[in-house]
């Protein structure tokens, strides 16, 4: 029933249904470790930008993304691939609320060896984005993210980030 009631909602309002293709460029700040990844994110600074691109397939308020990451873990760095789900819901006008979950492989660079060189989790994102039509680029957005990822290390150790992005998507 509330799968259904749910389902009703989104399906309510017809302001931000939308179907295609579309392509999705982020940036952000440096990550927050916890569990295994909270001494190795506070031990220096890589260098390494947070970057996120996404390709995904809207179907109205739902969409399927396929990204990829790269992020600084303290001294070393991560590079994400995932694949997730996107709804979205209008909150007023142009602006929406969405949310993403998913999951990712993450492979590691310069860390602790114990944890390896790879890790498995998922991910979940809330953001707000702000849609537009541009005379030469066609429809975007503008949003902002704040996502956390939970991993399981090769090492057997389990840990994640926390980190906020910025971007653009175009082709909606």
């Amino acid at each position: 029933m509330r799968t259904v009631l749910v389902l009703a909602v989104l399906s309510s309002s017809a302001s931000v249904a939308s179907a295609g293709t579309y392509v999705s460029l982020g940036v952000g700040g440096t990550p927050s470790g916890q569990g295994a990844l909270a001494v190795p994110a506070s031990s220096g600074d890589s260098g390494v930008p947070q970057q996120r691109v996404a390709l995904g397939q809207g179907l109205g308020r739902l969409a399927v993304e396929a990204s990829l990451g790269r992020f600084a873990i303290g001294g070393g760095s991560a590079v994400a691939a995932g694949v997730h789900a996107r709804v979205t819901v209008p909150l007023d006008g142009h602006l929406n609320l969405f949310a993403r979950l998913g999951m990712e492989r993450v492979w590691l660079a310069d860390l602790a060896p114990s944890l390896g060189e790879a890790a498995d989790g998922g991910v979940g994102g809330l953001g707000l984005e702000y849609r537009v039509d541009a005379p030469i680029i066609g429809q975007g957005a503008l949003w902002a993210e704040v996502n956390q990822d939970q991993l399981t290390f090769d090492g057997g150790a389990t840990g994640g980030v926390r980190m906020w992005t910025v971007g653009l998507t175009l082709g909606l």
